[in-house]
């Protein structure tokens, strides 16, 4: 068993899921999710200490969607919730952060950089 926090990626680019997964499973137990299908099936079989969720999503719901879901879920009230998407204006930022997003990080992104965002949420990873 791990003690790394817990994080499910919610992506639907392969390419980027790959790229994120990897900068990401060093400090972090990594599940990740392409479809909304293997969203809800993670969800229901685990407990996350951390999502990362793009906004755009080919399916029925987006990513703001999943994150009023998540809200609304007694296990994730407070967990953070870390939007890492291409859209980038102004209300799309107001509008996670409304849904109850923790962080807003615009596409493209650093690999370093992702990596300290999510860092900064568990000052020591490997001992939550």
């Amino acid at each position: 068993m791990t003690n790394m926090p817990k994080l499910l990626i919610v992506e639907d680019d392969e390419w980027i899921l790959k790229i994120f997964s990897k900068v990401l499973s060093r400090n972090f137990e990594v599940n990740i999710a392409q479809t909304i299908h293997e969203f809800y099936s993670c969800i229901k079989d685990n407990i996350y200490d951390v999502f990362l969720i793009d906004l755009s999503l080919r399916a029925d719901k987006n990513g703001l969607d999943l994150i009023e879901e998540l809200r609304q879920n007694e296990n994730y009230l407070h967990t953070p919730i870390v939007v890492v998407t291409a859209n980038v204006l102004r209300k799309d930022r107001e509008n996670s952060l409304k849904a109850g997003a923790t962080k807003f990080i615009a596409k493209p992104v650093e690999n370093s950089i992702l990596l300290q965002e999510f860092l900064e949420l568990f000052p020591n990873p490997t001992n939550k």
